[in-house]
């Protein structure tokens, strides 16, 4: 594999979190200069708000990847060292078992029926299901991303020791 689509893989969330961002303010903007010269784009809060659901999933892949999500580590860091790998692997699991049930949950009831009742929105109709896909994809990334954390974390405690 090349070293560009490794780079690509391994920052996947980041690059799409941005493309998001950069098109949600030029969107968002667009809508501020509209209403001042007298017209309303009052149906891109809908598409504003669909794109926010998949920023924040991917927003926290990205805070998992990073190490960056508050976590306890204050308290784990308070337990003896020989403790800690065990207290992150707890953390970790309990992170993995909670979102993978959300998603689960979501892949069993929720897009399912958004899809079969062909739900939409009401001024875009743009299919519900898609503010929804947000959460199995979201949740696959941050159960990933916690998994290799958890992983790095584990190697700077054995490092430590």
């Amino acid at each position: 594999m090349s070293a560009r689509i490794t780079w690509y893989l391994a920052n996947g969330e980041e690059i799409l979190c941005a493309g998001i961002m950069t098109f949600m303010t030029l969107l968002g903007f667009g809508n501020v200069v509209c209403r001042y010269l007298g017209y309303s784009l009052a149906y891109t809060e809908e598409l504003l708000v669909m794109l926010m659901v998949w920023l924040t999933l991917l927003g926290a892949a990205v805070g998992f990847k990073r190490r960056a999500h508050l976590g306890l580590s204050y308290f784990r860091e308070l337990l003896p060292l020989r403790f800690q790998p065990t207290a992150e692997l707890c953390t970790t699991g309990l992170t993995v078992i909670t979102v993978g049930l959300v998603v689960y949950l979501c892949l069993r009831y929720h897009l399912p029926d958004e899809i079969a009742m062909r739900t939409t929105t009401s001024a875009l109709d743009i299919p519900i299901a898609w503010y929804t896909a947000a959460i199995p994809v979201g949740g696959a990334m941050v159960m990933l991303r916690a998994i290799q954390a958890c992983r790095r974390s584990l190697a700077d405690l054995k490092e430590e020791s």
